[in-house]
């Protein structure tokens, strides 16, 4: 299971490396990796970071942290030049590519609302050999020339 992500309408003060190393901190049976394109490349990113989840218990661990994450980093941020609120894009997809999105601040506002959906979407995009998609996620993903991993 893949836990993507991006943040949005923040200034400069929180970076995705540092949001990111803050969840692998209060998460960390996961594995965590931010984009880093090759520096000839030159692109913005819709997906800033992702988090590789090897058990399906973990899910509760990460949900807890990105609550903990939106309330201690992102949602102290003021809004921008345009008036939008910080927030936090989260996409979960399985192997298959079936995925359920939503944005934390904007979707949900309470920490038991984001922990519910996240537990009912990994539940829903469970696969059978979970095991083994991890494990072809990791290497894929380690072998990418876009993603660092951080921990």
């Amino acid at each position: 299971m893949l836990v993507q992500g991006t943040l949005m309408h923040v200034d400069e003060s929180l970076t995705s490396d540092r949001f990111l190393k803050f969840l692998a901190e209060e998460a960390p049976r996961a594995h965590y990796f931010v984009a880093q394109p090759p520096e000839d490349i030159i692109m913005t990113a819709a997906i800033d970071w992702r988090v590789i989840v090897p058990k399906m218990d973990v899910v509760e661990d990460l949900s807890a942290a990105l609550w903990k994450g939106y309330e201690s980093l992102v949602r102290p941020l003021q809004a921008d030049a345009l008036g939008r609120t910080p927030l936090i894009f989260v996409k979960m997809r399985n192997a298959k590519g079936e995925y359920d999105q939503f944005t934390i601040g904007k979707d949900f506002k309470k920490k038991e609302g984001l922990s519910h959906r996240m537990r009912e979407t990994a539940a829903i995009l469970a696969s059978n050999n979970h095991e083994e998609a991890v494990l072809r996620e990791i290497e894929r993903t380690n072998g990418s020339d876009y993603w660092q991993k951080i921990c």
